[in-house]
């Protein structure tokens, strides 16, 4: 019998088993599909500075735990070694203009080094970018990384038992506390469950009483080929960051969608890679079924990359792909106990990437009954 039970192989699930096994406890991780088969492998795969000061501590456990991982990757993930740059672009609207501010003195605070630029700053840098860029603050921020690699090289780990191909059906409850889970193949009984399963947490922990406020959000990508980037760094449209909530949404009403579907939220975000190719998002529309609401999302996504960088016009289109991703009211994720014998870590919205290593290293010291790593407050169920 393993001491936890980690259920999900995303990048959530993958780093707290990693935590668990390195704390000296035996761990089994169950996976329904693939690890990373969900949003964790269909992401832009990079670290950013939240402008939210209080997941900061969080965001640098993560940098720590990836650092320390990148050096024994089973499978390497390409972890820049400094910052490439990342760059908040405005036109002359104000409330464009107004929100780029604010998020980049909301990274700043954090103690991100930015300069301010006008018009001809932002030509010099990224002579690449549209004409109608008159504004831009340029962040020493930003590490790219493979998501998929990075989640398979934390599940691989010494001590963890992964499961692939199964499906847990139901957490095994018994005496008023969790032991373990059921799955297609039987029952996995265990002291503690870490229920890292994204959006489809809640239904897990529903038969409980637990009631997680957790939704589905779909974040398309778009992968371009240039023969030569037009950016050199990642750049990003005022206004898709917006600090204070940026990654909140609420819960959908039977009578909002009598009205319509969700519409989705886009904006810019362009990654250049060291394969020259160029990645283009983002976006979050709420989930009602499993396929896309909405499949014209990358064509909107494509428009706006061209519009910023008007020579991806002649990129070739690699593919476009979507991931699910669960978000909470206020945009921050819910790691905690919620009950004997259980944790659940969800919520983390498009940011799994950027909490995955200090999510873990919260939940390793929920299992141990140690003082959590950072305050653990703004994380609590609420």
């Amino acid at each position: 019998m393993p001491d936890v039970v980690v259920v999900g192989g995303g990048v959530i699930g993958a780093a707290c088993a990693r935590e668990a096994a390195a704390r000296g406890m035996s761990v089994t991780l169950v996976e329904r599909a693939e690890l990373a088969a969900g949003a964790s492998g269909r992401n832009h795969g990079l670290l950013l500075t939240p402008p939210d000061a209080e997941l900061i501590p969080m965001f640098r456990g993560s940098r720590e735990v990836y650092e320390e991982a990148a050096g024994g990757a089973v499978v390497p993930f390409g972890m820049d070694a400094e910052p490439v740059g990342f760059l908040i672009a405005a036109t002359d609207d104000k409330a464009e203009r107004t929100a780029g501010r604010e998020e980049a003195e909301g990274i700043a605070a954090s103690g991100v080094a930015c300069a301010e630029l006008d018009a001809a700053g932002v030509r010099e840098l990224e002579p690449g970018l549209a004409d109608a860029i008159v504004e831009g603050w340029l962040l020493e921020d930003g590490w790219r990384l493979d998501p998929s690699a990075l989640t398979v090289s934390l599940a691989l780990t010494p001590g963890v038992d992964v499961l692939r191909h199964l499906t847990v059906r139901s957490l095994l409850a018994a005496e008023g506390r969790v032991r373990g889970v059921v799955t297609d193949a039987g029952t996995i009984e265990a002291d503690d469950v870490v229920v890292a399963a994204g959006p489809w947490t809640p239904s897990l922990l529903r038969p409980l009483g637990v009631n997680l406020p957790v939704v589905g959000a779909r974040g398309w990508l778009v992968h371009l080929a240039c023969d030569e980037p037009p950016v050199g760094r990642l750049v990003e449209r005022a206004g898709w960051h917006a600090v204070g909530g940026e990654e909140a949404m609420s819960r959908l009403l039977a009578a909002g969608l009598v009205e319509a579907l969700p519409r989705p939220d886009v904006g810019t975000l362009l990654q250049p890679n060291a394969d020259g190719t160029v990645l283009v998002g983002g976006s979050r529309q709420r989930v009602v079924a499993p396929e896309p609401e909405d499949p014209s999302v990358p064509r909107e996504l494509t428009r706006r990359a061209v519009e910023l960088a008007p020579a991806l016009g002649k990129a070739r289109v690699l593919g476009s792909w979507w991931g699910i991703r669960p978000i909470t009211p206020d945009g921050r994720p819910i790691v905690a106990r919620v009950g004997e014998g259980v944790v659940v870590a969800t919520g983390h919205g498009s940011q799994g990437v950027i909490l995955g290593g200090g999510t873990a290293r919260l939940v390793g010291s929920i299992l141990a009954g140690d003082e959590p790593p950072f305050d653990a407050t703004p994380f609590a169920l609420r």
